[in-house]
């Protein structure tokens, strides 16, 4: 512990009376006299010459003790030091590399705590349905995607939201009537439902004597034949004969994903993987195995990877690190195991306590039991691994809950900093039990834009606005909360993101659009908060990014604009830097 010096103490309530505590604005322009003066973060220090110094910018560092900054100065991939262009500019030498960002907004890179990087990285050269609002629309796509195969060759895509065309589902006919012979598989884009064609159906043996799965479901018309849509755990019927990419073909998504986050200002990423309704245990450890680890070695990374992998797989995956370890490079952390507990509103399958409002005999499916989810957890926390579950509806998120009530009591406390992915509906006592618990909520804001136009339908008015996307309850609380986007489910735009969490409406909508329960409206800080400082420290990555502070690596991201100012619009992202070097500059 060291002590802060007398005379900066006095300066520091001067300034408050003076200015009220929130003063983060003068401080860009404190005095150099009391930055110098004011002991340096207790970090691992890094000295010399800078190789680079970055300066005439506004600069946002996440840091709550130092939260502005005119300048950075870079060496050896770290934060030599953040501070007035005066003190920072006496790091300077003949060699060093000084860039002029012409007024620019800098802020730490932005860590996305929720996508599935490699299936990003595929979906980019798949058929994409993203705000298609009609069958006529959804026709044309797969029109396009039929003109070059071969006959019986498969069109995969995804991204069909049935609800941009009023919520009729659509069944096989619409891709038959265009595409009769190839076999058709398209998600939809929160990837716990999807359609296939008849081809498809043949190839898998689904006919309409083949049983519902385990917390799945084969939709049926009213004669009891498949319609071509399954949900959730049914998307394993389809596992068999759908083509899995090639190591190649992997190889590449990562390297495309890598380009596209860092377009976006994204330097890390929390990636759950190829895993949930459909994939397979043993794709989700060959991805870990064969593509990101050759990567991560040969420097073929751009983006810091915080990797999970199934919670079946928890014994094989302490003995990994026990062997290796959890960091196996600067590029790839073992982060922790993941479940699921539900479904997803959209699809009808999110688990509740009471039924859904448009479908009285629905409650949802719980993808997983209850008893086998509390085991398996407690297992996992025994084995020192950090557990993350997906929990959409109230009745999944309390399932949750228990389970990690359970983990503690058998357990006992630890920093594993568990988390509950998604938590967009929560029972009443649900935030108190979070806190209660540690229990990290790992939200997506986009999700909430997308589910907006028909939550009231599912869940009815009261529902729905006392339960769902409760961002400020829960910050309120203080539990931790961490933001995503569940790429390829939305966008993979970390500013989109902060517009959703700060707006609760869509982009572009009129000054006359309500905001989605606006009480729960984050600040812009805050959500910066969310992709930065706090999602690195849910990845036990706080001594390394999230914030730019001396000895943290030098991921950052450089804006058009300052987004705590305003958010009618977002910012342009104009370069990205990891460790010190330029990975992505705007055209």
């Amino acid at each position: 512990m060291y002590k802060v010096p007398l005379n900066v103490a006095i300066a520091a309530i001067v300034v408050t009376i003076f200015y009220g505590p929130g003063w983060g604005e003068l401080s860009r322009t404190v005095p150099a006299w009391f930055e110098e003066h004011t002991p340096a973060p207790l970090l691992k220090a890094v000295q010399g010459e800078a190789d680079a110094l970055y300066w005439n910018a506004t600069i946002w560092t996440a840091d709550p003790n130092r939260p502005w900054a005119e300048a950075i100065a870079v060496k050896d991939k770290q934060i030599l030091k953040a501070g007035t262009f005066a003190t920072t500019s006496k790091l300077a030498g003949a060699q060093t590399l000084e860039v002029d960002l012409k007024g620019a907004f800098v802020a730490p890179g932005f860590i996305d705590s929720h996508v599935h990087f490699i299936q990003g990285g595929l979906q980019l050269l798949r058929l994409d349905f993203t705000g298609v609002k009609d069958r006529a629309g959804f026709q044309r796509v797969v029109s396009r995607g039929a003109e070059n195969k071969r006959e019986g060759e498969w069109i995969l895509g995804g991204g069909w939201d049935h609800e941009l065309w009023g919520g009729e589902l659509p069944d096989m006919r619409w891709i038959d009537d265009v595409a009769p012979e190839s076999p058709v598989w398209l998600t939809r884009l929160d990837g716990h439902m999807g359609l296939a064609n008849r081809l498809a159906l043949e190839k898998a043996g689904i006919d309409g004597d083949t049983p519902d799965p385990e917390g799945g479901a084969i939709v049926r018309s009213p004669d009891g034949a498949p319609t071509g849509l399954l949900k959730d755990s049914a998307i394993y019927l389809l596992s068999p004969v759908t083509p899995p990419p090639s190591l190649q073909d992997k190889r590449e998504a990562l390297k495309r994903a890598c380009r596209h986050a860092n377009k976006n200002g994204i330097t890390g990423v929390h990636d759950f993987g190829n895993f949930g309704p459909g994939s397979t245990t043993e794709e989700v450890w060959a991805d870990l195995e064969d593509v990101y680890l050759p990567a991560a070695a040969v420097g073929d990374m751009t983006v810091r990877v915080y990797a999970f992998t199934p919670l079946e797989t928890h014994e094989r995956l302490a003995q990994k690190i026990k062997e290796k370890g959890k960091k196996l490079s600067p590029w790839l952390h073992i982060g922790g195991v993941k479940a699921f507990a539900d479904g997803s509103l959209g699809s009808s399958t999110a688990l509740f306590h009471e039924t859904y409002a448009d479908d009285p005999t629905n409650y949802g499916l719980a993808v997983a039991p209850e008893d086998w989810l509390l085991r398996n957890v407690v297992a996992a926390d025994a084995a020192k691994l950090q557990v993350a579950v997906h929990a959409i509806g109230d009745a999944a998120n309390d399932r949750v809950l228990r389970a990690y009530r359970q983990a503690r009591a058998t357990n006992g406390l630890r920093d594993h900093r568990h988390r509950i992915e998604h938590a967009q509906h929560l029972s009443p006592e649900a935030p108190d039990l979070f806190q209660k618990y540690r229990v990290t909520a790992s939200m997506q804001p986009h999700h909430l834009i997308d589910d907006a136009g028909y939550v009231e339908k599912r869940l009815g008015t009261e529902r729905a606005s006392k339960s769902s996307y409760l961002f400020k309850t829960l910050l309120g609380k203080g539990v931790p909360l961490i933001l995503g986007s569940d790429w390829t489910v939305t966008p993979l735009d970390a500013l989109d993101g902060i517009h959703a969490a700060t707006h609760r409406t869509p982009r572009g909508a009129s000054a006359e659009t309500r905001p989605w329960l606006p009480e729960q409206r984050l600040s812009a800080e805050e959500a910066m908060i969310g992709y930065t400082s706090a999602a690195a420290r849910a990845s036990f990555w706080e001594d390394e990014v999230g914030s730019l502070e001396v000895g943290k690596l030098a991921d950052f991201v450089v804006l058009d604009r300052n987004p705590l100012e305003a958010f009618d619009e977002l910012p342009r992202v104009l370069q990205t830097f990891v460790g010190g070097t330029r990975v992505y500059v705007a055209d």
